[in-house]
């Protein structure tokens, strides 16, 4: 896709480099060359800097004094606690959203969970990974909690990139995936917060074991 400036400069090129790095274009540890960026993007080497200082702070990126800046590195150790952290906080995303939902919120988390359903049916990776987070942001919004809804946001960067990973790997899992987000949804609907809470606790506890095996190739040893 062409790449053209908005006015939001920085914040348009920290998006572009982001999904460079969550597709897997950019690899970890790879350096990050900025003169090269700014001439394949066509601007000046500020506005590149300063898209790297966001994607620091988003942790897809590491810069380095005098030595520029890296895609980070992944880790098993850094996965697993990535998603200790998920487990609990989108556990706690379905329990509200089933305790405060509106009619207008289970549309849209019904919306979701229908594209949910089509991308998995036709093994569409890309739309079902699409979907997944449409989905959690029509939790998130239903559950009436901005704090949470920032937690989750500041790790949404993170999260996309270890997901888009793993999901390349496990197509075939994507049907058996289904009937979490269809329990969910359903508790969410019936306004059972208990069951709808363990529905997506077992989902993200899945996901976990799945995104530490399937992104094995792409970890640097623990020491």
């Amino acid at each position: 896709m062409e790449f053209k400036p908005w006015d939001n400069l920085d914040e348009q090129i920290a998006e572009h480099i982001s999904s460079l790095i969550i597709k897997g274009e950019l690899t970890p540890g790879e350096r990050i060359r900025e003169a090269n960026l700014a001439e394949d993007l066509g601007v000046s080497r500020g506005p590149i800097r300063e898209a790297l200082r966001i994607l620091e702070a988003r942790r897809l990126v590491k810069l380095v004094p005098r030595r520029g800046a890296r895609v980070t590195e992944l880790s098993t150790s850094s996965i697993e606690r990535l998603y200790d952290v998920l487990v609990e906080l989108l556990t706690l995303t379905a329990r509200k959203a089933a305790e405060n939902r509106t009619k207008e919120d289970l549309a849209e988390i019904r919306r979701a969970l229908k594209k949910i359903e089509s991308c998995a049916g036709k093994g569409d990776t890309t739309g079902y990974y699409d979907a997944i987070f449409e989905f959690f942001v029509a939790n998130l919004i239903a559950a009436k909690n901005p704090l949470l809804s920032r937690l989750l946001r500041d790790l949404e960067p993170s999260t996309r990139r270890i997901q888009y990973a793993s999901l390349a790997r496990r197509k075939e899992d994507l049907k058996s995936n289904v009937l979490y987000f269809e329990q969910a949804t359903k508790y969410i609907e019936d306004r059972n917060s208990e069951m709808a809470s363990q529905a997506i606790r077992k989902y993200a506890q899945n996901e976990k074991i799945s995104a530490v095996n399937n992104t094995k190739p792409l970890c640097k040893r623990d020491k």
